[in-house]
């Protein structure tokens, strides 16, 4: 998938590569030449802290004089705090056993790559991730109130709030209360059999803007709504953020645009849980990372959930990259009208399709392993 991306990009985006070693570096480069793609248009670069998902490690800001900035968010590993509280809610010995070093196991990306770019580094005491973050530009942000809270357990709403609202150039923030069903924090249950690895509700997979006014919002298939129980969850939180942003306004105090963009159609393939699975990447799964009172045992067959979702999208200048579906069932209709709406949110731009079902299974998508550094004018 890192290949089609850059693939895909340098011919619309000069595309920067990092590598946590120089044998890691010196490979990525062989592989990348492999497919035609050389300096200028690619270059890697060695940076030991690098991550894979590039996007959640770093935000890019702007600080003062519009000199590039980059933002130090607090980490705490995707909430993990939060749904190791979940996993034990009366047994706080055990909570803190699950929750491990999270916060500090994390190596500082986002100084590092401020440091190698000669970046100002601009700090922050939230807790967030990029996928998480959704402004466009000009004073309007839109923030998932569940991921937020979820992030900070136990910290009053008030409070977050106001913290959200000093970001460097955000006026005000649109709460939206939840996002995609299929996208819940960590390993965790959706409804019934089905369970889904997440991030608790990115907004880079069910909302994000294309201009100062216009909103893209993901919305389920009505024949998907009818066949899946886990889009009938979307479709009903989808409607109330779409009851919300119909009521929001841009920094003019126009009323936002907003698009509906079809997802796919639900990706899923059975697990079994398995007492010897890794807690780390494995794409093993366990019993023990159930709540207890879901009563799940080792040997249990569940259905994992892909995060599929158009929203993931890439812009690369002239090119809109989007995950595409075809090869995983959804109808080429679907796929067009995705087509449709994208072109038309992004008039004059070139819209491609890439398969990153590989990233999705892991809470992922091509937005989350790619960034894009603003346009400093």
């Amino acid at each position: 998938i890192g290949l089609a991306l850059a693939r895909e990009r340098a011919p619309h985006a000069a595309v920067e590569v990092a590598a946590r070693t120089t044998e890691a570096r010196e490979e990525a480069r062989d592989a990348l030449e492999a497919i035609g793609l050389v300096p200028p248009r690619v270059n890697v670069h060695t940076i030991p802290e690098a991550l894979y998902f590039v996007r959640d490690g770093v935000v890019f800001a702007t600080g003062p004089g519009r000199a590039l900035g980059i933002l130090d968010f607090a980490w705490n590993d995707y909430g993990r705090p939060g749904w190791c509280r979940t996993l034990h809610p009366r047994n706080p010995a055990a909570a803190r056993s699950c929750e491990g070093d999270s916060a500090r196991a994390r190596q500082d990306f986002d100084i590092a790559l401020a440091q190698h770019l000669g970046a100002r580094v601009l700090p922050s005491p939230l807790v967030a991730e990029g996928g998480g973050i959704e402004s466009n530009g000009q004073g309007r942000m839109i923030a998932n109130a569940a991921l937020v809270q979820q992030r900070h357990p136990g910290r009053p709403f008030a409070e977050l709030q106001r913290l959200y609202a000093q970001l460097p150039g955000v006026r005000k923030v649109i709460w939206l209360p939840a996002g995609l069903a299929q996208d819940p924090p960590l390993r965790a249950t959706i409804t019934g059999r089905h369970v889904a690895w997440g991030t608790g509700g990115h907004t880079d997979e069910f909302v994000r803007f294309a201009d100062a006014r216009t909103v893209l919002l993901a919305w389920p298939d009505e024949a998907e709504t009818a066949r899946h129980p886990v889009a009938r969850l979307n479709l009903a939180r989808m409607q109330r953020n779409f009851e919300i942003l119909s009521r929001a306004t841009d920094a003019t105090g126009q009323p936002l645009r907003v698009l509906r963009l079809p997802l796919p159609r639900t990706v899923e393939r059975r697990v079994v849980l398995s007492a010897s699975a890794d807690p780390g990447w494995s794409e093993q799964w366990s019993a023990a990372w159930f709540p207890a009172q879901e009563r799940r045992r080792e040997g249990d067959a569940v259905m994992q959930v892909a995060i599929t979702s158009t929203l993931n999208f890439v812009i690369a200048n002239g090119l809109v990259l989007v995950p595409g579906y075809l090869a995983h069932g959804t109808p080429q209709a679907t796929q067009d009208r995705v087509q449709r709406v994208l072109e038309q949110a992004f008039p004059g731009r070139s819209v491609r399709f890439i398969d990153a079902i590989t990233l999705n299974w892991v809470g992922g998508g091509p937005h989350c392993a790619t960034l894009n550094e603003p346009l400093l004018r």
